[in-house]
């Protein structure tokens, strides 16, 4: 199987005319929320702080605000912290609410939104910042989400998902579905009446009478804070009351003739998530949603540490923007603007699950001369935006100034193509296809760290350098389709024909997956030089037992080699045995210790 089909271009949208974002793109009042837990139920170690950051365009804020620690009364937070927006959105900053951590954060069109997903085992928290305005106000439908942790900890962990209808001060509907913990968790519906609200100068507060005499018993009550973005498209919010944890956030539904393609193109977000039988874990992500769903980059920190993962996820609008996932559990509220979502897990079918997810669109990119698309540095098998790298691996770079050639090389690949090289952290990177828009190049073996530079040279000219994640492996399925979805790049092991619907793999059958991201191999060989056919060169993850291969997330019952195929230049193939699933197009997931990828699919014939 050639290499040619291994290594192709992604058609992206092209590049729009605007500035990439620095610490000037971060500047003037934002309403901040967020919740920090240490997962303990007992709820002592559960944090909430919000109020206004305050940040000066130069790299520093300063925080007016009001925190929350367990069951406690509110106290004033004050203090200072310091910021960096690096080219592409990515934020880091000052912990409010743990000054010892650093939030991984993106700055997206309208909001800031990150998790301490770097910091040590026991922070779990999220963070959202909105700008303060005076103009926004409440009119027509929104979907509200809700994720709380009453008195702290997730004894009482509860969450809603509904809709409601502005008008007058007052909500038309009366109904709320939601789930809790404390409650069993089933998904039900309860009658909260009457819901009112009060918003001046872009905030206000929402009221949700108790019914009976105990909160814990009803899946939102009391009064919330919110502060309303400038036209009214979504708010953001929570309890200001001793022990009142956790997020309320809206979005402005559609009026009619919303359809999945409205929910398009490129978003960041955060999020949390606690599963009443597993764990908690919090997220700073990269949305691509494309025709064929919403794929997600994601760094999860959890309580064995942090992991990435890049997955596809379908979904199913309707006509108001709101709508669910269809190869997961859980619901997504697209806003009528089309640039902010959230997704909450209120889902009969998996009520064991408590999440919430914000997100707001990515600012577009632009530069001249020789430039680096700080978003568009990838994985180039799956394309997932801000999955990281890994060494040994084929990164894609997008830009523009790269040249008039298109230029392919066989192995070895060569440290320079025409008068175009790159390089990451400093060491050169074996070119194997060059075009005036897009460089694939490998990853040196020796690049170690959590982060990689990446910069490219034309003619002695040097472009931007752009910073992505880096790991030590980071799996990615090639797909047919060039772009990472759809059905992957799979073969019968025994014919090497290709698997395909008019010849499906058989469940029992070994079949070979095409993929990069495996990291170290066994014997080395330099990045970009043809793999011996002996011995064969194995990838250290499948020799240390931490490699898994998933079909229809069923476990493949053997997987007999992973590493390096013969005589090409650093593609990596696993054989696996088929295990027993349905016949059919069936997903197929690819898992080592720090990364996971579940993008494509292949055909599964009956035994």
């Amino acid at each position: 199987m050639s290499p040619r089909y291994l290594i192709a271009m992604l058609a992206l949208a092209g590049v729009a005319t605007a500035q990439v974002p620095s610490n000037a793109s971060l500047t003037g009042s934002y309403y901040f929320r967020q919740v920090l837990t240490d997962g303990a139920a007992s709820g002592n170690g559960t944090k909430s702080g919000w109020g206004t950051l305050t940040f000066d365009g130069i790299g520093h804020f300063t925080i007016n605000g009001t925190q929350i620690t367990g069951a406690s009364a509110p106290v004033a937070l004050t203090g200072a912290g310091t910021y960096a927006v690096k080219p592409g959105g990515f934020t880091t900053l000052t912990n409010p609410l743990n000054s010892g951590a650093t939030i991984n954060g993106r700055l997206g069109a309208g909001a800031l939104v990150g998790s301490s997903t770097e910091a040590g085992a026991t922070v779990f928290d999220l963070f959202v910042a909105i700008p303060v305005t005076s103009t926004g106000t409440l009119s027509g439908p929104y979907w509200i989400s809700s994720l709380e942790f009453p008195n702290g900890g997730t004894l009482n962990i509860r969450e809603t998902n509904f809709k409601v209808t502005a008008s007058g001060g007052s909500f038309a509907e009366n109904r709320v579905t939601g789930h809790a913990k404390n409650l069993g968790d089933a998904v039900s519906d309860q009658t909260v009446s009457p819901m009112t609200y009060l918003v001046s100068n872009g905030a206000g507060t929402l009221n949700f009478p108790l019914s009976g005499t105990d909160p814990l018993k009803q899946f939102i009550s009391g009064t919330k804070d919110i502060q309303i973005a400038a036209d009214g498209s979504y708010f953001l919010g929570g309890s200001t009351a001793a022990g009142g944890h956790g997020f309320v956030v809206g979005v402005k539904a559609f009026a009619g003739g919303a359809t999945n393609a409205s929910w398009k193109n490129f978003f960041f977000a955060a999020g949390m998530r606690f599963d009443t039988g597993s764990r908690l874990a919090a997220v700073s992500a990269s949305v691509n949603v494309t025709s064929s769903g919403a794929v997600w980059g994601r760094r999860t920190r959890q309580s064995d540490g942090v992991f990435d993962a890049s997955v596809l996820l379908t979904y199913a609008l309707g006509a108001d923007g709101s709508g669910t996932y269809q190869s997961t559990s859980g619901h997504v509220d697209l806003a009528s603007t089309g640039d902010t979502f959230t997704t909450s897990s209120v889902d009969a079918a998996n009520p064991t699950v408590y999440e919430l997810y914000f997100g707001a669109r990515m600012p577009p990119q632009s530069g001249t001369g020789v430039f680096v698309d700080p978003q568009r540095v990838l994985n180039a098998a799956n394309f997932a935006l801000g999955y990281p790298l890994s060494p040994g691996g084929f990164v894609a770079i997008f830009g523009s100034g790269f040249g008039t050639q298109t230029l392919t090389s066989p192995p070895p690949y060569p440290l320079s193509s025409g008068d175009v090289s790159v390089t990451i952290n400093g060491v050169a990177a074996p070119i194997y296809l060059l075009s005036p828009t897009l460089i694939s190049a490998v990853v040196p073996y020796s690049i170690t760290g959590s982060t990689a530079t990446v910069q490219v040279t034309v003619g002695g000219t040097k472009s931007n350098s752009v910073d992505v994640p880096l790991s030590p492996t980071a799996p990615g399925v090639y797909s047919w389709t060039s772009n990472g979805l759809g059905e992957g790049i799979v073969a019968h092991a025994l014919t090497a024909a290709k698997v395909e619907q008019s010849n499906p793999a058989k469940v029992g059958e070994y079949v070979t997956i095409y993929l990069t991201g495996l990291g170290a191999v066994t014997p080395p060989v330099r990045e970009g030089d043809p793999a011996p056919i002996s011995p064969l060169s194995k990838a250290d993850a499948w020799v240390n037992q931490t490699l898994r291969v998933y079909i229809e997330g069923v476990p493949c019952g053997d997987v007999n080699f992973a590493g390096l195929t013969p005589t090409l230049g650093s593609v990596y193939v696993v054989n696996c045995k088929i295990p027993a699933v349905a016949p059919g197009l069936r997903g197929l997931a690819v898992q080592t210790l720090n990364g996971f990828t579940d993008m494509v699919s292949l055909y599964v014939a009956a035994p």
